[in-house]
């Protein structure tokens, strides 16, 4: 085990019901998709973020089924199997304490 190599994976959870940032964000555009700052989506800002730390192959976007064509629009360079769409939200992000 010694000599093994890890290989780090990247996960952006990319869910969200458009609530948040009403009226701007909507259920059809909630806020990963919205361009806030600068000219990219916060979507595509946390991509170029995790980019220059593990390679494409090991970055994975989760997001609702419903918006795995507008995530992969949005993010030409990454794999179709790497954006994995969630048939419902279960709010995996949500922090215990919160809830």
């Amino acid at each position: 085990m010694a000599n093994e190599k890890l290989t780090v994976h990247a996960v952006i959870l990319a869910g969200g019901r458009g609530t948040r940032f009403w009226p701007r964000s909507r259920q059809k555009r909630p806020k990963q998709f919205l361009t806030l700052t600068g000219e990219r989506s916060l979507l595509q800002q946390a991509f170029d973020r995790l980019e220059a730390q593990v390679t494409p192959s090991a970055l994975w976007v989760i997001t609702s089924a419903a918006h795995c064509g507008e995530t992969a629009k949005q993010l030409p360079a990454l794999a179709s199997d790497h954006i994995i769409g969630e048939p419902c939200g279960r709010d995996l992000a949500r922090h215990p304490a919160s809830t």
